[in-house]
């Protein structure tokens, strides 16, 4: 009966009233490189004294997620104050993001981490708002990027739009020279991973290296250095 009347108060509340949108990129349940094997989990915290409602919706990586953005998810329960720990928000073999859709006050975190390796907890992964997008016109920058025998980057980025559009990635090394460019199409919702980028765009080695995202549509943009000797990831967030 809760269920039925909370989907009625999301679908009928002024915009904005009830509903909460968090999106939670570069999640996996998958084989990685040097025998990694990444792995997801996600807390659910109702930080209010009524029960609550949360729905997970996993967009996959290299393609639309348009019904994946648009659809009104069947919220679940949370009981007051409580906390649920999901560990299967990503099927097996799965690579993407998330779209998380909550009541007020219910809150989420997520842990993506190598399973294999010998690191502890992994990348504790923010939830991030549409708000919180670089916008046409902005400038994400990565920073710190490094490639080594020891050290590989990964970046990751989605676009949160309903619309088809892209990005460009540029990097730029401490001396301020231009090392690689390269535009990348999105579809609606589609999130892009690319692996070891600076062994992608032709750097065998390199240290401190700055990326910079720009867009012709709302994304967001991370990247995540990798320790080879643990397996341990180190979150790199935007700075605008």
């Amino acid at each position: 009966m809760f269920r039925s009347l909370l989907v009625a108060a999301l679908l009928f509340a002024p915009a904005g009233a009830v509903a909460e949108e968090y999106f939670v990129v570069g999640v996996a349940q998958r084989q990685g490189q040097e025998g990694s094997w990444w792995g997801t989990e996600l807390w659910v915290t109702n930080t209010t004294a009524s029960t609550g409602g949360y729905a997970v919706v996993f967009l996959p990586v290299g393609q639309s997620n348009l019904e994946g953005l648009r659809v009104e998810p069947t919220l679940e329960d949370i009981p007051p104050a409580a906390t649920v720990l999901r560990k299967d928000v990503v099927p097996e073999g799965g690579l993407g993001a998330l779209r998380v859709v909550t009541t007020p006050g219910v809150m989420v975190y997520c842990r993506v981490f190598n399973a294999a390796g010998r690191g502890s907890f992994g990348l504790g992964v923010p939830p991030l708002t549409r708000a919180a997008a670089t916008r046409p016109g902005e400038i994400a920058h990565l920073v710190g990027l490094r490639r080594s025998p020891q050290f590989r980057t990964n970046v990751g980025v989605m676009n949160l739009s309903t619309d088809n559009g892209g990005v460009r990635i540029r990097l730029v090394s401490e001396r301020g020279e231009v090392v690689g460019e390269q535009p990348f199409r999105l579809a609606p919702g589609a999130y892009l991973q690319l692996t070891d980028i600076l062994h992608a765009f032709g750097q065998q080695r390199a240290e401190n290296v700055r990326a910079e995202v720009s867009g012709t549509v709302p994304f967001v943009a991370y990247a995540a250095v990798i320790d080879s000797r643990s397996g341990a990831p180190t979150l790199v967030q935007p700075l605008r």
